[in-house]
């Protein structure tokens, strides 16, 4: 088999060439955050209500350690706060700030236009296809 033909050199590659093209869209945007930060920004805007520091570290498969140090970095930097969740005492929610979501409004279209560069030259249906698949693949690995 061909190394190009491997899935995991291919979406090894692929994230790499990802990462670069989002932090070329961060220094467009003049935004001083790095790729992870910004990836917080975008998970807490699309989600559309502040989440747990739990659920979070979950939702993008990592360490509740290092979610804790990025979002450290976002709270120093006025992008988001840290709220006692009204539900439950013990658990905190991150929250973007005015700031914040100042921020997101001045990405998304760039993120979205990326995401269109993306998708070029792929139809519609071979999109759809190409998601479940990797999403099938996904939970092929977490079970």
């Amino acid at each position: 088999m061909d190394h190009e033909e491997r899935p995991g050199f291919l979406l090894s590659r692929l994230a790499y060439l990802f990462r670069i093209r989002i932090t070329d869209v961060l220094k467009e945007a003049g935004l001083d955050l790095s790729v992870e930060e910004s990836s917080i920004l975008m998970v807490l805007h699309e989600a559309g209500e502040p989440l747990r520091t739990g659920d979070f570290a979950k939702l993008v498969m990592r360490d509740i350690t290092t979610v804790t140090r990025q979002v450290d970095g976002l709270v120093k930097k006025r992008l988001v706060s840290r709220e006692r969740d009204p539900n439950d005492g013990r658990a905190v929610l991150i929250c973007p700030t005015a700031k914040g979501t100042k921020q997101m409004e001045k990405l998304m279209p760039l993120a979205e236009a990326l995401r269109q560069r993306l998708k070029s030259g792929i139809s519609v249906q071979q999109w759809s296809t190409t998601i479940r698949t990797m999403q099938r693949m996904q939970e092929n690995l977490i079970e």
